[in-house]
């Protein structure tokens, strides 16, 4: 967590001066390259899992998401995007490094796997947060709606893909976003109150909302 934050103080300290053009070419060129690690330690995977499965390691896992959304976010500065990263991609990474899944659990601290798990998403995390500390983004409170929306889409999206690669049996397991019974301690107490795939996941929706508009409000 340290170093994590010590990146993005390094990272807002380089580009706190460049013009604001030049800020969203030198914040895209982060989250290009925090893509390239991503599927770089996906690829590496085949490696080290005895049940790798392609279609297992799509980019379609929340903090992935935010990955792609931070490329669409520098491209277009469009801040339903930008605010999404901001808030939702922030959290999920954190809460993917407090609460890693049953894979990255009990890891030897400078193995592959260990590496590129918590490598990828304290990068995540130093990505989403500096279209803020890069003034590339102002939040406004009236913007917590757009994160809890776009999580709602986006939960949707996995759900229908995850549907496919079970039916067709390209990935039996295949659990993006967590939409079917997930392993995860928070989102498996939901679950355990409400058993319906994909929507057992509404409360979070709120829960998302207040925090992005507490955020939003105080930054």
């Amino acid at each position: 967590m340290i170093l994590m934050f010590l990146t993005l103080g390094l990272v807002t300290y380089a580009g706190k001066d460049l013009p604001f053009e030049r800020k969203r070419l030198y914040l895209l060129g982060i989250s290009i390259t925090e893509y390239l690690i991503l599927r770089l330690y996906k690829f590496a995977l085949k490696d080290i899992r005895d049940d790798y499965n392609y279609y297992n390691e799509l980019p379609c896992y929340l903090c992935n998401q935010s990955t792609i959304l931070c490329i669409i976010g520098c491209l277009t500065l469009n801040r339903i995007f930008m605010s999404y990263c901001v808030s939702v991609g922030t959290l999920g990474a954190l809460l993917a490094l407090t609460m890693p899944d049953r894979y990255n659990r009990d890891q030897i601290l400078f193995s592959k796997q260990a590496f590129g798990f918590y490598g990828y998403h304290g990068l995540l995390v130093v990505t989403c947060l500096a279209f803020y500390t890069l003034g590339l983004y102002d939040p406004k409170p009236i913007d917590a709606i757009w994160p809890m929306l776009m999580t709602f889409v986006l939960a949707c999206i996995a759900h229908l893909i995850n549907m496919f690669l079970r039916k067709t049996g390209l990935n039996p397991i295949s659990n993006y976003v967590f939409t079917y019974d997930p392993d995860n301690a928070i989102f498996g107490m939901l679950y355990k109150w409400w058993p319906v795939p994909l929507f057992y996941l509404i409360p979070v929706l709120p829960v998302f909302g207040l925090i992005s508009l507490i955020a939003f409000s105080v930054m």
